[in-house]
């Protein structure tokens, strides 16, 4: 895959718990990061459509303390791959995982890896993205329950 080229037939917008994006900032040594999902049929998708490429991916910090009124990404990177879990768990144990992840319980399917994450200098609000294929931008308080493939902005 060549990493310094992107896609843009699609992009990815998911949720991923705030403390896990700034438990992971705080080691900072780390290029790649990787987080648990269920949603693996998106993955696989993604996968599909963007041949060699990297794929753009914009993170909506869930469970924040303080959260607006409307919706919004806080976080980018770049979806790199994923890898299927073993027991729930990454195959390479705790190494790409932010270390508030150590104590949840092994449940995960895959886990999706990400380089170059990093918080935006300014939020991007939610309602301007709008679902692959869809013809409308989502809804102004529309929050991600998981991680979505979206057309790319």
């Amino acid at each position: 895959m060549d990493k310094t080229e992107t896609t843009r037939q699609l992009a990815i917008l998911a949720p991923v718990p705030e403390e896990h994006l700034l438990s992971w900032r705080k080691e900072g040594e780390q290029t790649k990061v990787a987080f648990g999902s269920m949603a693996f049929e998106v993955f696989r998708q993604a996968d599909e459509l963007r041949g060699d490429k990297a794929v753009e991916v914009f993170i909506y910090a869930s469970l924040a303390e303080n959260r607006p009124l409307n919706s919004e990404v806080t976080w980018h990177g770049l979806y790199v791959s994923h890898v299927q879990s073993r027991g729930g768990r990454h195959p390479q144990g705790m190494k790409y995982r932010p270390p508030s992840t150590a104590s949840e319980k092994p449940r995960w399917a895959i886990f999706w890896e990400v380089e170059e994450l990093q918080p935006l200098s300014s939020p991007i609000a939610i309602a301007s993205f709008k679902g692959l294929g869809k013809k409308s931008n989502y809804p102004p308080r529309f929050t991600p329950e998981e991680p979505l493939l979206i057309a790319y902005p």
